[in-house]
């Protein structure tokens, strides 16, 4: 390309030796390809930053950062996005010629903000990315008053978002007084507060081409409960992923965050999970409060017999040792291990956990969140939780050898608590084995297994016989769904948390010297005074409490 061809910006940043002649090659095909301007195109491409290409506007080219407000001559253009989406995205709408809308527009790190956009509006977007500082103080000018009081961002720790508070004047709306066009804020606030009242723990807010469907799980079904135009649905995306800061977290299909919310004087937490759908974002939105967790401690332990809890508690009691908490991954084991560590944290002091995804804050507990590091290893973050001499650390869960190595290393003097995602005892001593960790086993640093088997409830109402074939060989007849209108209708089936406690004895030691087999870990068990975790989920699947078909793995 000549020089007399190229745009008068292209050429004096060649000059200024801020790009080479690639670099600006390429730009300009992007430009001639999608539209824009070049320097937006500079910028996604990452040939410049934001702050060197004003600087250099302003002092080479005698332009200074655009004055937003000024440029903004029709006010009707700025109600062209929402409030919550454009502080979200960080984006101000300043011009409107046509079917092209201009938007002033902070950083390109989401590619999905222009296309975003541009459904939303159905409008063509034309980008001019500006200062930060310049984005933030015409925010705070266009949408400042519109911004939620019940809002309340935080640097540090949870955002909060307020149901409600009478000496704010924040109160839910009831849901019959909601409008069309009602904030995405006011639908959540009523949302939750309408779960509360209703004792329904989980929300699901699920995506379809006729609208955004609200639904409530209640003890023995989940109802549809609302349902919002699908122009809604990027503005309940931006508030629920600003609120749990998932715009925060790695690009993954699947993302998880909490919030905390204020009820008067009452706090609870709202665990947030995105999932990715062809439809668009699903949310399962759970609560939980403090006396959530201690109802859960009490329900858990009458599950076990007397031997069985005071192992545990010996298990803790001791000035060092670990105990791993194992099963597969999912919200069976998150919900016991946050109820195991709510208790422990309100013993030992300090206590510090490293988690992936830190989906309950624990009063008491120092909790480091992986997911949010994204230079650090889970290797180096255990070192410097460690570093911070915890009288008790948890690892959410223990992903690979080092990581493992580490724990057992820190379990020689403090306890440890730590998750690994193996079905159960004898699948979790078999990785310990194949990772070269019989030394550390022999010597009495693992002092327990608690094994997590979360199994689905059976249906009362469209249950049938099966056949099941047990431990001794003789076939068993016990119940499994066939699928009814009632059981359909769960997002997922409810699921009963079954408990085994394996205590390291030294006789459960020298059953390490080979891999250890199933059956001998069951007369392990049973000889500390416990019950094998297939005894039990036998029992409960006699009972009718659970589907056998979903329980006979642990049967065989």
């Amino acid at each position: 390309m000549s020089a007399d061809s190229r745009p008068v910006m292209g050429e004096l940043l060649l000059r200024e030796g801020i790009l080479t002649e690639t670099q600006l090659t390429k730009a300009l095909d992007a430009q001639k390809h999608t539209g824009g301007r070049l320097g937006y195109h500079l910028i996604r491409l990452g040939y410049v930053n934001v702050q060197r290409l004003s600087q250099f506007m302003r002092d080479s080219m005698g332009l200074i950062p655009y004055d937003l407000p000024q440029w903004v001559k029709d006010p009707t253009v700025i109600d062209l996005i929402p409030g919550n989406l454009a502080q979200f995205y960080q984006v101000v709408p300043v011009e409107k010629n046509g079917s092209l809308l201009t938007v002033a527009i902070a950083d390109l790190d989401n590619p999905s903000i222009i296309p975003a956009l541009e459904e939303l509006t159905g409008l063509t977007i034309d980008p001019v990315v500006c200062p930060r500082e310049t984005v933030i103080r015409a925010l705070e000018q266009f949408y400042g008053v519109a911004k939620d009081p019940g809002v309340v961002r935080n640097i540090a720790g949870d955002h909060l978002f307020v149901l409600a508070l009478q000496s704010k004047r924040i109160r839910p709306i009831h849901w019959s007084a909601l409008k069309p066009d009602s904030s995405a804020a006011e639908w959540l606030r009523t949302v939750l507060a309408e779960a509360i009242r209703n004792g329904s723990r989980t929300v699901f807010i699920k995506p379809d081409e006729q609208a955004l469907r609200i639904a409530f799980k209640g003890s023995d079904n989940v109802e549809d409960r609302f349902a919002l135009s699908p122009q809604k649905r990027q503005e309940m995306d931006a508030l629920l992923i600003e609120l749990a800061r998932l715009k925060d977290r790695r690009v993954s299909p699947r993302q998880e965050g909490r919030v905390r919310l204020q009820v008067e004087g009452r706090f609870l937490t709202l665990h947030v999970k995105q999932l990715s759908t062809l439809q668009g974002n699903r949310y399962t939105l759970t609560l939980y409060d403090e006396k959530v967790l201690a109802r859960e401690w009490q329900r858990l332990m009458e599950q076990l017999g007397p031997a069985e809890r005071e192992g545990i508690q010996d298990a803790f009691a001791a000035g060092s040792g670990l105990v791993l908490l194992t099963g597969a991954p999912g919200p069976g084991i998150s919900e016991v291990y946050y109820t195991l560590l709510d208790r422990l944290a309100r013993i030992f002091k300090p206590t510090v956990a490293l988690e992936e995804y830190s989906l309950l804050a624990v009063e008491g507990a120092s909790q480091m969140e992986v997911s949010r590091e994204r230079e650090a290893t889970w290797p180096e973050l255990i070192t410097l939780a460690l570093k911070q001499e915890p009288a008790l650390f948890s690892c959410f869960p223990i992903k690979e050898r080092r990581s493992m190595e580490l724990a057992l290393l820190a379990a020689s003097h403090t306890r440890v608590l730590g998750v690994l995602h193996q079905p159960d005892a004898v699948s979790a001593l078999r990785w310990l084995l194949r990772n070269q960790f019989r030394s550390p086993l022999r010597a009495g640093v693992l002092k327990g297994i608690l094994t997590v088997a979360s199994v689905a409830q059976l249906c009362p109402y469209c249950k049938l016989p099966t056949e099941i074939t047990g431990r001794d060989g003789m076939p068993l007849t016990l119940y499994t769904r066939q699928g009814c209108e009632y059981c359909l209708r769960w997002e997922s089936l409810p699921t009963t948390e079954v408990l085994e406690w394996l205590p390291m004895t030294e006789g459960a030691r020298a059953l390490l010297s080979d891999e250890p087999k199933a059956e001998d870990l069951r007369r392990a068990v049973e000889n500390t005074g416990g019950m094998p975790l297939a005894q039990r989920l036998l029992g409960l699947a006699k009972e009718g409490l659970l589907d056998a078909q979903d329980a006979r793995e642990y049967l065989g």
